[in-house]
């Protein structure tokens, strides 16, 4: 059998670019995503054609419009028909893994209580997109923590507590991934989904680690810079 990669899909949840440093932001205050740029591939152009959190997570599930799975609000749930990520990765013998906050499995109406609610209750497997091993997540993250503390649930339903900032937490329950693999034989498929720097919290406001306020409490306002001037790292040459 031929070497097959792991893939870990890691992603933030409304995150602006301009907002990392590899950007343009003058603050550096995205040193892992700044090292990822200077190392990898980064895109000075794109687009979600979904600005919406549900929505936009099915489609990065499915590589479906809104218009063909019928998602396009949040509190739709991902159709159980759908193939995913997920399922096509498992056939190719993959072990998968999620962690973080996964939105797709209540469904109702806004402002009002879904009618199939698991928003801060344990997701049974047949709702989760076909991921069928490593588990750690909850459907509104937002819901179940703030920034500097929380629950989430495993794959046995089990409610895991955790303490300190949100997104070293979430980071670590991926971590663990790498402790407690099934099948060490096998690539894998690891998306590790943060809820930072979305503000939505019981405190109503942005909550950054520990001391972020007294560190940056002088700076700069940052002035966005026209996209057709095109975005360039910290210290390339124009």
């Amino acid at each position: 059998m031929l070497n097959r990669p792991n893939i870990v899909f890691y992603f933030t949840d409304q995150q602006r670019a301009d907002t990392c440093h590899c950007y343009g932001q003058k603050l550096p205050t995205t040193p892992a995503l700044d090292k990822l740029a200077g190392e990898g591939v980064r895109f000075d152009m794109a687009f979600t054609p979904q600005p919406v959190c549900g929505p936009a997570r099915v489609i990065m599930q499915t590589d479906k419009y809104p218009t063909e799975t019928g998602c396009f609000r949040n509190n739709i749930m991902l159709p159980r028909s759908i193939k995913t990520l997920a399922n096509y990765l498992e056939e190719a013998d993959y072990e998968t893994a999620y962690i973080g906050k996964w939105h797709l499995a209540s469904q109702g109406e806004l402002e009002q209580p879904p009618a199939i609610d698991y928003q801060t209750r344990a997701i049974p497997p047949e709702f989760r997109g076909g991921y069928s091993g490593f588990w750690r997540a909850a459907d509104v993250l937002e819901f179940t923590s703030d920034g500097y503390g929380g629950y989430i649930f495993d794959e046995n339903m089990n409610r895991r507590d955790f303490k300190g900032y949100r997104a070293d937490c979430i980071t670590d329950f991926g971590l663990d991934f790498f402790k407690e693999r099934r099948f060490k034989n096998k690539p894998f498929f690891m998306t590790i989904s943060h809820i930072e720097p979305h503000h939505q919290n019981s405190a109503n406001a942005y909550q950054g680690p520990r001391g972020s306020k007294e560190k940056y409490a002088v700076h700069d306002l940052f002035t966005r810079r026209s996209c057709r001037s095109g975005w360039r790292l910290p210290g390339d040459v124009p």
